[in-house]
């Protein structure tokens, strides 16, 4: 884990839909710097494609991204679950969701 800089707080992310409808499955990979306070944006591409392909497991691909400890932490048990967040409110959506682990996450410090 590396430290996290004050700058890369709340960044903002890019993301692609790579659509398989042989395997139904849609791919997101991510780019950027996920942390806490951006990972509902994901939450909000993953529910629409799982409105609109609800047969597709989601992958969230992170191998081109950093994460933060906390989100990486969210999306994992997001995946064990298989419930996916609305990212605007407290409902949760049945979904197949898989994550590929980043090459980095993020430490980031605990505040007193």
């Amino acid at each position: 884990m590396i430290p996290m800089d004050e700058h890369v707080r709340s960044p903002r992310l890019k993301v692609t839909l790579r659509i398989d409808e042989q395997r139904e499955t849609t791919r997101i990979e991510v780019h950027g710097v996920v942390t806490a306070a951006n990972i509902r944006a994901l939450y909000v591409v993953a529910r629409r494609v799982s409105a609109r392909l609800p047969s597709h497991e989601i992958v969230i691909d992170l191998a081109h991204a950093r994460v933060s400890a906390a989100a990486i932490e969210e999306l994992r048990e997001r995946a064990r679950r298989s419930l996916l967040s609305s990212g605007i409110d407290a409902s949760e959506t049945p979904c197949r969701l898989r994550i590929v682990d980043p090459p980095t996450i993020i430490k980031t410090k605990e505040h007193a």
